[in-house]
């Protein structure tokens, strides 16, 4: 189920399917360690605009409803290919598809958007660079480990790394609960894929 043809059959997982036992502790073990883990509060002041790169506003809407929530106009949503790289404002987080997502067009594209992306990158000042990071699609849907038949390209051991993988979680006063517990909505969580300077910096200080 990696193919483009297979997509209208399965992305209703991306909103109907629920978090599978695997990915509910992949994500607690996240959210319990600070070098893996950011509160909205802490995203919200490290980036001066957010940028979600989808397929649909459906997908982006599956994938990153909790960071909408929190966000409100600061979150901005692009298609994949309407995106004009130097209108990106300076600081902005910029969340891509992620390279080996399984749906080959997407993959396609987000590969050479990033690279223009980076292009971009390398002409801007320090101050107006821009940070660039991942997030799965098909990864949400089709995650399963090999034993039970999954793609490995999706096992979580396989492609989640402590080192290049970062989740979000709840603010305030479910900080601590939302540590150890999965999350409450049924879409299956995004987990973002290379380091935000916030937790590369906690690194290097540890």
């Amino acid at each position: 189920m990696r193919h483009d043809e297979e997509r209208p059959r399965t992305s209703g997982f991306l909103a109907d399917g629920t978090v599978p036992g695997h990915w509910t502790q992949v994500l607690g073990s996240m959210r319990a360690n600070p070098f893996t883990h950011l509160f909205p509060d802490e995203v919200r002041a490290e980036a001066a605009h957010l940028l979600i790169i989808a397929p649909s506003p459906e997908v982006a809407h599956a994938c990153f409803a909790e960071m909408l929530d929190s966000f409100g106009d600061s979150v901005e949503i692009a298609a994949v290919g309407k995106l004009v790289p130097e209108h990106v404002p300076a600081g902005t987080w910029v969340f891509l598809p992620h390279r080996q997502d399984g749906w080959t067009d997407l993959e396609d594209a987000s590969a050479k958007l990033r690279a223009t992306l980076v292009k971009e990158n390398s002409s801007r000042e320090a101050d107006r660079k821009l940070v660039l990071m991942e997030y799965g699609i098909n990864l949400w849907m089709w995650a399963e480990p090999p034993s039970s038949g999954g793609d490995p390209v999706c096992h979580a051991g396989e492609l989640i790394s402590w080192e290049s993988a970062w989740a979000l979680g709840a603010s305030g006063a479910e900080s601590s609960k939302s540590r150890t517990s999965p999350p409450a909505a049924s879409a299956r969580p995004p987990i973002y894929f290379g380091l935000p300077p916030i937790l590369r910096q906690r690194r290097w200080e540890s």
